[in-house]
């Protein structure tokens, strides 16, 4: 969950490149290929309790990382810099890691971390 929704999708739009599948009262969607990303700026705490969750407090991002595949190495790339001319943090510079990857980490208008990669071969 989000606390700004319009914010949220005009970063994961413009600056992470996804494009918008499903637009609702307080529910965007994103198809991202193999899943669906889904933002929501509201929730039902009846739903919530029924799942046994609690409300979103105030650090919505903390222990959790998404994990977005791009096109290609040049891709994660672009999408820094995307990040970076948008004043977004970049929390980790693209780098080629151990595994065979390109990755950066971002991070959101909600302080959630993205991981934007891509294999290099």
């Amino acid at each position: 969950m989000v606390t700004d929704l319009d914010e949220s999708t005009a970063f994961y739009e413009d600056v992470v490149g996804l494009e918008t599948d499903r637009v609702e009262e307080g529910n965007v969607e994103f198809a991202t290929g193999e899943s669906t990303l889904v933002l929501e700026s509201d929730f039902d705490p009846e739903v919530l309790d029924a799942f046994g969750l609690d409300e979103p407090g105030d650090e919505r991002g903390r222990g959790v990382i998404v994990a977005i595949e791009v096109e290609g190495p040049e891709e994660v790339d672009a999408v820094c810099e995307r990040a970076q001319a948008a004043g977004e943090t970049v929390r980790m510079e693209p780098t080629d890691v151990d595994w065979g990857r390109r990755m950066a980490l971002l991070a959101d208008p909600d302080d959630y971390t993205i991981e934007i990669s891509a294999p290099l071969s």
